[in-house]
């Protein structure tokens, strides 16, 4: 549509996961620095006099969300699906885990994102998810299913 704007805000978070199953060396427990890239689109703001005109949307408003939504559920925590071995360990010691019930790859967790800010009503066009500095996913808002994603249930990262 004529006369929109793309807005992207990037966020880091520390988490650790594991891969159950999986073939490769991601089956172990271990962690990531994950960048987030929160894509927003829309028209900016034309009610003249208004503190957001020319804005889609303040980034210290997109700030404020992501971090309530996403970052501070997910940073320093363990990312689990509900079946690794080591999370009982975890919950008896009081460990930050984000029990998520679906396989934590990069494409999931990207599609997962993706969902939670439509429904925190963001103009949401996509989210990319870096799990290594060369390797991410992306999911644009348009392909997300009203009651969201259906994650893959088997997969795996790309671990450096």
């Amino acid at each position: 549509m004529r006369g929109e704007v793309t807005v992207c805000k990037i966020f880091t978070f520390d988490s650790a996961h594991q891969l159950i199953g999986h073939k490769g060396k991601c089956s172990n427990l271990h962690g990531h620095t994950y960048k987030l890239e929160v894509m927003l689109k829309g028209k900016p703001l034309a009610e003249a006099g208004h503190s957001d005109e020319g804005f889609v949307i303040d980034f210290s408003d997109i700030k404020a969300i992501v971090q309530q939504q996403l970052v501070d559920r997910l940073d320093h925590a363990f990312l689990a699906m509900g079946n690794e071995p080591v999370l009982e360990t975890l919950n008896q010691t009081g460990s930050k885990v984000a029990l998520l019930g679906f396989r934590t790859t990069v494409e999931n967790m990207s599609a997962y994102i993706a969902y939670r800010l439509k429904l925190a009503e963001l103009p949401l066009y996509s989210v990319r998810l870096w799990e290594t500095p060369t390797s991410w996913a992306e999911v644009l808002s348009e392909d997300i299913p009203q009651d969201g994603p259906a994650y893959r249930m088997h997969g795996g990262c790309d671990c450096e």
